[in-house]
């Protein structure tokens, strides 16, 4: 009933985590609890004379700081749902809420989940999770990789110096490689991933390294059409048109994973020059006058839609498919 909600704001930080309890008549309890195993015991004897499946818990997603406390709160039978920042900063405009502080971010974590009622989020199979690890480590390395090439490239006066980086080239990579086999090795240990990444290899273009980066980020089982992959990833196109003299440009609404974002810019430059249909694309684009940036965030918001409608239906790129 909707007079027995109960919200959980939780407003995450590296060492701390703020709770605010918000029931539906309005009155709230507040806690403060270290980030770590016995904080969550803390809070499940804070909660512990209420019904755990009445409540609902909310939190915004930063990364391995929110992880743990999430898949605990799963684990112990609470729903929980994670939502973007800027939605959380935005209803606190709503409410004429100028301040911030870590309190004030819990209550309105629970304020929203109780007018809004988000959509529940499910952990990752540890698989996933591992995946996900070990992809954020090759980019990792491979950004190393790119800084030791620029400065071999740039050139040194001193050959001794000139000798290590070639030898810290040489060992980077190796780990990246080593890094490689290991995903390449958990993806074909599961079942469901060794499916999703044979779908998503037959797409022309996408390299084994790109297949790995959008199975580690998505959880393509999650979303129910291609276009709420486009929007969690922030590429979905808005608008500002208002009367006769605000026409503003198309462009992409960045509310989503910048992290995705990032690594979607190059399996889309690698779609683009080796898949016809994806070039096909990108020259319609051109002809109209978009540039290069706009071509670039169409590109990879079609290319997501696409590997979501492939996993969601079980079926191989077919090059006859219309994009």
């Amino acid at each position: 009933m909707e007079n027995d909600r109960i919200t959980l704001g939780l407003d995450v930080s590296k060492l701390t985590i703020d709770a605010c309890l918000l029931f539906a008549n309005g009155k709230k309890r507040k806690l403060k609890f270290a980030n770590c195993n016995s904080g969550f015991i803390e809070l499940l004897r804070f909660l512990q004379e209420l019904p755990l499946e009445h409540i609902h818990a909310c939190m915004e997603p930063t990364g391995r700081y929110s992880r743990k406390l999430a898949v605990f709160l799963a684990e112990v039978g609470i729903k929980l749902s994670m939502v973007n920042t800027n939605t959380v900063k935005d209803h606190g405009r709503s409410k004429n809420i100028r301040n911030k502080t870590d309190k004030i971010d819990a209550y309105l974590l629970a304020d929203y989940c109780l007018m809004h009622n988000p959509q529940q989020w499910n952990p990752p199979s540890q698989n996933r999770m591992v995946l996900r690890d070990l992809q954020n480590r090759i980019a990792n390395v491979e950004e190393l990789i790119r800084q030791e090439e620029n400065r071999l490239e740039a050139g040194f006066e001193s050959v001794v110096v000139e000798e290590d980086v070639k030898e810290s080239l040489g060992r980077l990579y190796v780990r990246k490689k080593m890094l490689i086999a290991s995903a390449r090795k958990l993806i074909q240990s599961d079942p469901v991933i060794a499916r999703n990444f044979e779908i998503l290899h037959s797409i022309l273009g996408l390299g084994e390294t790109s297949v790995i980066v959008l199975l580690s980020m998505i959880d393509f089982q999650h979303f129910q059409n291609g276009r709420k992959v486009g929007a969690y990833a922030g590429l979905a196109p808005i608008f500002h048109d208002s009367g006769t003299s605000i026409h503003s440009k198309q462009r992409i609404s960045k509310a989503g994973n910048t992290r995705l974002r990032g690594a979607l810019y190059f399996p889309a430059m690698a779609a683009m020059q080796h898949n016809p249909q994806f070039r096909e694309f990108a020259q319609r684009l051109k002809a109209k006058g978009k540039k290069g940036k706009v071509i670039i965030c169409a590109v990879m918001r079609k290319l997501l839609v696409l590997a979501s409608t492939l996993i969601r239906k079980q079926a191989f790129y077919d090059p006859s498919y219309s994009l």
